[in-house]
C-alpha cells in the first residue's frame, strides 16, 4: 500500500466521522426545536382556552354542553398537535440511534422505551437530559 493512498483513506475515514457528527449534531437541534414547538403550542392552547372561557363565561345563549364542547375542540386540536410533533421527534431520535450506530444484535434499532406520552411534555429516555443527550 502506498502512502498516498494509506493518507487518502485516513482522509475519507475523517471525512466521513465529521459527516456523522454534523448529522447528529443537526438531529439534536431538530429535536431540541420539536420540543420547544410542543411547549409553544401548549402555551397557545392555554391562552386559546382562557380566551374561549372568558368569553362564554358571558354569552348566555349557549348551554353548558356546548362551552364543554367548545372547550373539548380546543383540548382535541391541541392534543392532535402535540401528538404529531411527538412522532417526529420519535423518528428523528430513530434516526439519531442508527448514525450513533446503535443497531441491536437482533436487529433492532437502539433503545426503544423512549417516553411518548408524558403528562409532563417532557419526550426525553430516562437515560437522557432534556435535550435528549445521553447521560449515561
Amino acid at each position: 500500500m502506498s502512502s498516498s493512498s494509506f493518507f487518502f483513506d485516513q482522509m475519507k475515514k475523517v471525512g466521513k466521522g465529521m459527516m456523522e457528527g454534523s448529522k447528529k449534531t443537526m438531529l439534536r437541534t431538530d429535536i431540541m426545536f420539536l420540543e420547544r414547538e410542543i411547549k409553544s403550542r401548549k402555551q397557545k392552547f392555554g391562552v386559546e382556552v382562557y380566551e374561549l372561557m372568558e368569553s362564554l363565561e358571558t354569552d348566555s345563549q349557549l348551554s353548558m354542553e356546548e362551552k364543554e364542547g367548545s372547550i373539548r375542540l380546543a383540548f382535541d386540536k391541541a392534543r392532535e398537535d402535540v401528538a404529531q410533533i411527538k412522532m417526529k421527534i420519535e423518528v428523528k431520535r430513530r434516526e439519531l440511534e442508527v448514525v450513533e450506530g446503535g443497531n441491536g444484535s437482533d436487529g433492532s434499532v437502539g433503545n426503544s422505551h423512549y417516553v411518548i406520552d408524558d403528562p409532563h411534555g417532557s419526550t426525553a429516555s430516562p437515560d437522557q437530559d432534556n435535550f435528549g443527550f445521553d447521560t449515561r
